[in-house]
Parts: C-alpha cells; sequence; structure tokens
C-alpha cells in the first residue's frame, strides 16, 4: 500500500514539472523594432551650396546678395506646386532683401515639380565680413500643395553648407629684361591672393596667339610650352621657368607672351582663363667698337657656312682684327682654325666671315651660345672685346616634287606626282594645290597629304575637273606644295609640269561578233551531238516485199 502511494505521488510531481515546459503561453509577443525608417514624404533634400541652378560659385566673407540654392527632389506620387522656403541660418548670414520682417530668408518656385523630377529654392543672403571660410548648418522649411489634393503640407530639413572663399590667380615674370640674340631664363610667379586654394593648375604657352602679321612672336624660340605646377595655397605662390631664344632683330622691343591656364576653384569648378607676361628685349649693346651679326638659325647635320657680320661702329678705322669663337656645345664643331683674321674695318664698314661648321642631330631644336672674343687695334692701342650670341639648329626639310603625270584611278583621270623630302625631319601639314596656266580651263584644287616623311615618298593624286568642257591635249599646270617646320613656321614650293590628257578609245565590236561566232559554233556541236544521240535510239524496220503469186 505504501508503494502505491510513493508511485502516485511521483507521478504527480513529475507531472508539475514536464507539463508547463510544453505548456503554449496565451501572451501575444510583439516584432522587434525595425531598424529602417518608415517615414516617406514627397520631397527629398539633395543639395545645398552658393550658386544658382545653372552652377556654383565661389563666396567669401563680406559678400553681398549672393545666391545660396538648394537642391531637392520631387520623390512622391504626385506632382507638387506653390512650393515656398524659409531658410534658418547662423549668425553671420541674413537675407539680402532690404527690411525684411523676420529672420528667416524667403524663396519661392512658381513651377510645378513633376513627380521623379529635381527643383531648386535659391535665396539671396549677405554674408558678414567677420564670417570664416569653413562649412556652416542650417535648417530650410519648405511648404507645397499637390496638384490633386487640398491643403498645405510642410517638411524641415537640416543641411550643411560652405563658405568657400575666393581664389585669386595672379601672374608676374620675376625679372622681365631680357637681351637680344642670346639664351635668357624666365622665372614666372603664380600666386593667390584670395581666400580659397587654387588646385590643379595646368599651363600652356600659346604658340600661336594670333593671324597677325604684326605679332613679334614668330621666330622666338621657347624650349618649353606646357606646365603643371599643382595647388596655389591661399597667399602663397609657385614658379615655372623656361628658356627663350631671341633674335637680334627683336632689340629694343617688348614681347607679350600668352598663356592658357586650366585649375580648380574652391566648388570644385574647372576654371580657364588667359594670362598675359611682357617680356622687355634690351637694345643692342653700344658700348661695343664691333657689332655683330648672326644668323637667326643653322641647319642641323649639314655642312655650312655660319656667316658673322662685324660691323665697325666707331668714327675711326679698326685694324688688324681676331675673331675666336667657342660654341657651347662640343655637338657643333667649326671645320678648320676658329680663329679668323681681318685686315681692317673702315669707319661704319662692314666686312664678313663665312665660318664653316657642322651641327650634330642630337642638337636640333636647340639653341646655341657662342662666345666671341674680338681684339683689335684702334688709334694705336689694342682693344679686346667679349661678346657672345646664340643660333637656333633648326633640322633640314629638302622636299621636291618628280613623277608628275596623269593615270586613270576609278575611270576618272587624276593628276599623280611624289613628294621627296631629302632632308633629316618631317614637313607638317602639308598640302599639294594644282593650279592651271597658260589659259588651261583645268580647275584649281588641292589636297592634303599631311606629314612628308624622310624615309619614303609621299603621293598624291588629285582627280581633273575642268571649268567648262572637256579638253584633251596639253595643258601646263602649277605644282605648289606648302608645309611647316618645327617651329610651325610655313615654307612653299612651287614647280611647272606639262601632263597631256587623252581622249579615250571607244570600244570596237569585235569582241561582241567574236563572241557570236562562239556561241554559234557551240550551239551547232551542240544541236549535232542531240541528232546522233536520237537517231541511235530509232529501230530499224526492216521491210519485206512478197510477190504475188
Amino acid at each position: 500500500m505504501i508503494y502505491k502511494t510513493i508511485v502516485i505521488a511521483t507521478i504527480l510531481l513529475l507531472g508539475q514539472i514536464i507539463i508547463p515546459s510544453y505548456a503554449v503561453s496565451t501572451e501575444i509577443l510583439t516584432p522587434p523594432v525595425s531598424p529602417f525608417t518608415h517615414n516617406f514624404t514627397d520631397i527629398k533634400f539633395l543639395d545645398a551650396y552658393f550658386g544658382t541652378s545653372s552652377g556654383k560659385i565661389e563666396v567669401q566673407p563680406g559678400d553681398k546678395n549672393v545666391p545660396l540654392t538648394i537642391v531637392f527632389s520631387s520623390v512622391g506620387s504626385e506632382d507638387i506646386n506653390g512650393i515656398k522656403g524659409f531658410l534658418s541660418l547662423p549668425v553671420g548670414f541674413s537675407s539680402a532683401i532690404a527690411n525684411a520682417n523676420t529672420d528667416l530668408i524667403e524663396a519661392d518656385n512658381t513651377g510645378v515639380a513633376p513627380s521623379g523630377q529635381s527643383f531648386f529654392l535659391t535665396f539671396f543672403v549677405n554674408v558678414d565680413k567677420n564670417t570664416n571660410v569653413h562649412s556652416y548648418s542650417g535648417t530650410v522649411k519648405v511648404t507645397y500643395s499637390k496638384l490633386r489634393e487640398n491643403g498645405i503640407h510642410t517638411n524641415f530639413f537640416d543641411f550643411n553648407f560652405k563658405v568657400t572663399g575666393k581664389s585669386v590667380l595672379n601672374s608676374k615674370v620675376e625679372n622681365p629684361f631680357i637681351q637680344p640674340a642670346s639664351n635668357n631664363k624666365i622665372t614666372i610667379k603664380v600666386s593667390n591672393d584670395g581666400t580659397a586654394a587654387i588646385n590643379n593648375i595646368d599651363i600652356a604657352l600659346n604658340q600661336q596667339p594670333s593671324n597677325s602679321s604684326s605679332s613679334n612672336l614668330q621666330n622666338i624660340v621657347i624650349d618649353q610650352k606646357h606646365w603643371n605646377i599643382g595647388t596655389v595655397d591661399v597667399q602663397s605662390s609657385q614658379t615655372f621657368s623656361f628658356n627663350i631664344f631671341v633674335p637680334p632683330d627683336l632689340a629694343g622691343q617688348t614681347l607679350h607672351l600668352p598663356f592658357t591656364v586650366t585649375y580648380f576653384d574652391g566648388q570644385g569648378n574647372q576654371v580657364t582663363t588667359s594670362r598675359m607676361v611682357d617680356l622687355i628685349v634690351g637694345a643692342a649693346s653700344s658700348t661695343f667698337i664691333v657689332k655683330l651679326s648672326t644668323p637667326p638659325f643653322l641647319m642641323m647635320g649639314v655642312m655650312q657656312n655660319l656667316t658673322l657680320g662685324l660691323e665697325n661702329l666707331s668714327p675711326s678705322k679698326i685694324s688688324d682684327i681676331s675673331i675666336t669663337l667657342a660654341p657651347s656645345s662640343s655637338n657643333l664643331r667649326i671645320l678648320d682654325d676658329p680663329r679668323w683674321f681681318v685686315k681692317e674695318i673702315n669707319p661704319l664698314e662692314r666686312a664678313v666671315l663665312n665660318i664653316p661648321i657642322f651641327a650634330d642631330q642630337s642638337i636640333g631644336n636647340q639653341a646655341i651660345n657662342f662666345d666671341v672674343n674680338i681684339q683689335y687695334t684702334k688709334d694705336g692701342s689694342t682693344v679686346l672685346e667679349k661678346q657672345s650670341f646664340a643660333t637656333y639648329i633648326r633640322p633640314v626639310i629638302d622636299v621636291s616634287v618628280y613623277g608628275v603625270d596623269i593615270m586613270k584611278i576609278g575611270g576618272k583621270q587624276n593628276i599623280i606626282g611624289n613628294i621627296l623630302n631629302q632632308g633629316n625631319i618631317k614637313g607638317q601639314f602639308a598640302t599639294v594645290t594644282i593650279e592651271p596656266v597658260d589659259n588651261s580651263n583645268i580647275k584649281k584644287s588641292f589636297q592634303y597629304i599631311g606629314d612628308i616623311d624622310i624615309d619614303a615618298p609621299t603621293p598624291f593624286n588629285i582627280p581633273i575637273e575642268f571649268t567648262g568642257d572637256t579638253t584633251y591635249g596639253k595643258h601646263t599646270v602649277v605644282v605648289t606644295v606648302t608645309y611647316k617646320d618645327t617651329l610651325l613656321q610655313p615654307h612653299t614650293i612651287t614647280q611647272e609640269d606639262t601632263i597631256t590628257l587623252t581622249n579615250p578609245t571607244p570600244q570596237t565590236n569585235d569582241n561582241s561578233q567574236i563572241q557570236l561566232i562562239i556561241l554559234v559554233a557551240v550551239a551547232a556541236g551542240i544541236g549535232g551531238i542531240v541528232f546522233k544521240i536520237r537517231k541511235a535510239k530509232i529501230p530499224i524496220v526492216k521491210k519485206v516485199t512478197e510477190n504475188p503469186s
């Protein structure tokens, strides 16, 4: 009996322990809080900056009536209109509208903002001179209506904007005075006098600033034409340098060097502007008795004479003149004794020396300096002058035209020919022009052929057109070839040629007759074969004639 009681008690105790672990609670559990915001609006803030809808601008402390534009997007399902904005800015910013009755700066957009498109609110503000160049925070209240609903809707947005400062780029040559007939090192300082940094400054020299024939920049040589000087911070500067060779005939003139400057301002806008620096070329030296006349350039890779002029500027005769030349590069060699002698030069008269030289190809497109020592006797005294000059080493372009003739191309007669460059550098931007002479009615025409290389002839072919009826026979034409050298100076060569246009011979019908005979023969052969085949297939029938009995 006691065992039964223990078993029943054990069963009841286990039931109390096990049943609650399987029991289903009637309590309703709430879902966890979502990490996403389900606050749906009709407009969305995109950007805020100084400027208008057409672009950003730089603004610095103290600017008045500057536009501050806020960009929104209409993200609702319906178009909105009646858009108004009320702007609250921190201390240092105020409305540009005189006698504003509130601290809020107002703006509106009278248009309709279609769903899915952006719209702008532009506020005009004054920036206090005591503000700083950095970022600020503001709040804008936007009210609007939906086209298919009644009532006014309101949204508030907090945003950041930046007073960028203004970049002010100035350029100035450190030493504007240069000497003629010599290499001059020029250093230009680019400074930023503004309140915003100027970033990624790229400077390019305008090789051909104008088409005016009065420009005095045609014969100068500059060893560089492009510079990137990086960033120039506020109230700081950077420099770039180059060498310039000025020929003697520019003595006493002023050179206006134009540059194109590209950079990024404080708003990240790419700005392209022009700058001009002036260089003053000194007068020819008047302290020397002997005035030198030197060539503006020498040819590269050929034997030639350097023509050196000596002019006596004094009222007295000079005699026993000794001249020595020393080039600055060992790749320019004087092919004779470097000392030259002139017996005498009368007052205001001139003597010329022809000095054989050779310029190696390694110094092409460079300016080479020459040191000149001149010793002479004047009024019983020995005088020593030390002078210098520079000359540019120009590669050789030696162009000729040959093989001018007539060729039929694509059923049309063309004037053809070849251009041969026997120099040591290619010609650039070449064109060929054909012009009639001696009453020829061939129409003037031209063809662009590009570069004239030195390794092979450059062909040309120009279709022939007439100003009237086609005239066969001999025609005289002038072939003109124009091209540019490494300094982009144009050169022209012309030559006269006689060409003969022939009347094409009309085709005869002999070929057609031969083809007809062949076809008839083939048809006859085929007919004979068919006849033989059919004859072979006909059965032979023997006829027996019976005699009547």
